[in-house]
């Protein structure tokens, strides 16, 4: 039976300097936005949580908590170019179509705000994340509610970034 007793991060199994990111530590920084959500708002309704995050920005932990929300059955949660009325990089590379409608709690699994990045992308930046060819600069993220419903609630979001 094989034993194994080596290093993960494949530079460092090489001799080479360990990545800042995978063999040291790096500083991070944690994020946090709430929103109510109202009787009028409308499908297709972008919720920016966070103005500015740097592409250079990689996700580590991104959690959504919410109150039951009537009809909430279609929320993402994705990057936007900045500003109001910036446009769609990719409403669902954080998030995609989750049905909140119930309310999640602590306790009911919300660390969902990162379900749609996959296990082999862990680690990217959100420039790399969002596959576009300009990485450079900062996107906003928001909350994308493809169908809000007719409740009202609140919507919580807390996410923890390593400084690229």
């Amino acid at each position: 039976m094989a034993v194994e007793d080596k290093y993960t991060d494949s530079d460092v199994a090489a001799g080479k300097k360990a990545n800042n990111f995978t063999g040291q530590g790096q500083k991070t920084i944690t994020l946090i936005g709430t929103e109510e959500i109202a009787v009028a708002d409308d499908d297709g309704s972008v919720y920016r949580f966070f103005k500015s995050v740097p592409s250079t920005y990689i996700p580590v932990e991104i959690n959504v908590m919410s109150d039951a929300i009537t009809g909430c059955t279609d929320v993402e949660l994705g990057l936007y170019k900045e500003g109001v009325g910036g446009a769609a990089v990719d409403i669902d590379v954080l998030m995609g179509s989750d049905d909140i409608s119930g309310g999640i709690s602590r306790i009911g699994g919300y660390n969902l705000g990162m379900a749609a990045v996959d296990v082999a992308d862990t680690g990217k930046t959100l420039g790399v994340l969002s596959a576009q060819t300009n990485i450079d600069g900062a996107y906003d993220i928001a909350l994308t509610a493809n169908t809000v419903g007719s409740g009202v609630g609140t919507i919580t979001v807390v996410a923890t970034f390593i400084q690229g």
